[in-house]
């Protein structure tokens, strides 16, 4: 599918859901009773400055990073899978072939060139998407802890070194302190946990479900991002640099 196309179809998909989010944002604030409270925590009497709508604003953030993510992937994965040939075996088979000129030969090879740099602007514009959608996760990731803490004052999302603590007692730095903690967890693989490395002394409170399952999947997404990219810049060295065209040996004019 050509790469043009591809991204008129992505940002066609981006633009329809952040309609549908700003449509759910304006028919809630138009009526009577706000119906975003009826399955989202927090205020929503006092406008867009409710503690209710800044939740929601959060999700909206976690699910444009989500489709940020989607889309790289969705760029990334047919150029990681697309089998692209090696030109010097090619060059070598054609070679040992007799009865091709080298004028055909360097046609094929230059069809292999345009493809592997086709294939490998496709992985960087992938791998730049995809590094775009981590960060834009991990903000998502700090934004819904922190709202839903000023939503859920009287809850306990974490858990301190004598127990559960009221989320009206965390401070701002607190919740940044825990999601780089979070963020070396997942890109460690859990050592700063074995080791006792971190910046914060917060902990997810395991009594808190829904919060503790939103970490593990954050963890699980960041790593897999990660990985991804990793993937796509070993996926670049392998296809290389373009190689410029080889000139065709002439036979020597002077030879008797």
């Amino acid at each position: 599918m050509p790469r043009h196309f591809t991204g008129i179809r992505l940002l066609l998909v981006f633009v329809a859901i952040n309609t549908i989010l700003f449509l759910m944002l304006v028919t809630s604030m138009t009526s009577a009773h706000p119906w975003l409270a009826r399955i989202l925590p927090g205020q929503f009497e006092g406008g867009v400055n409710s503690s209710g709508y800044w939740v929601f604003f959060s999700l909206v953030l976690l699910v444009n990073a989500v489709t940020v993510l989607l889309a790289g992937f969705a760029v990334v994965v047919p150029a990681m899978l697309e089998g692209i040939a090696d030109e010097d075996r090619l060059g070598r088979l054609l070679t040992d072939r007799g009865g091709i000129s080298e004028d055909a030969k360097e046609s094929c090879l230059s069809v292999v060139r345009e493809e592997a740099a086709s294939a490998r602007q496709q992985v960087s514009i992938g791998r730049w998407i995809l590094i775009a959608g981590a960060v834009f996760l991990v903000l998502a990731f700090a934004a819904v802890t922190h709202n839903f803490l000023r939503a859920l004052p009287q809850d306990a999302m974490f858990a301190g070194p004598s127990g559960p603590v009221p989320n009206a007692g965390i401070a701002t730095a607190a919740i940044w302190h825990y999601t780089f903690d979070q963020i070396a967890g997942a890109l460690l693989l859990g050592a700063p946990e074995i080791y006792h490395w971190h910046v914060g002394d917060l902990a997810n409170n395991v009594a808190n479900i829904p919060y503790t399952n939103f970490v593990l999947a954050f963890r699980i997404a960041l790593l897999i991002v990660v990985l991804a990219i990793l993937a796509t810049l070993g996926r670049s060295v392998r296809l290389g640099g373009a190689k410029p065209p080889r000139q065709a040996t002439k036979p020597n004019e002077n030879a008797h």
